[in-house]
């Protein structure tokens, strides 16, 4: 596992259950604005999951994104916690969006 990978499962432990947060949003929360893409790649390595919980991990634009498993695994897991997901993009998007802040 890569520094970087380390630090984006470190940080995305913060994101509680019912939250979600975007690649671009993770990125900015380790202090890398512009690596979204690489964001992208370590969920998809995400050895710890679902402890480090990837399947948070969404599109900036509220759609799902990408999973290493089956999309379908991580539509259910995001149920499981109350997210609502229809035609792939989060319901409610803005207000489930998770911020340090």
């Amino acid at each position: 596992m890569t520094a970087f990978q380390s630090e984006c499962y470190k940080a995305l432990e913060k994101v509680p259950p019912g939250k979600v947060i975007s690649y671009a949003g993770l990125a900015e929360m380790i202090g890398r604005p512009k690596a979204h893409r690489a964001v992208g790649s370590a969920m998809n390595k995400n050895p710890f999951a679902p402890k480090v919980p990837c399947h948070r991990v969404v599109k900036s634009n509220g759609e799902i994104g990408g999973f290493a498993d089956d999309i379908n695994v991580k539509i259910k897991r995001l149920h499981k916690e109350g997210v609502e997901v229809l035609d792939n993009k989060i319901v409610n998007f803005k207000s489930i969006l998770f911020s340090e802040s």
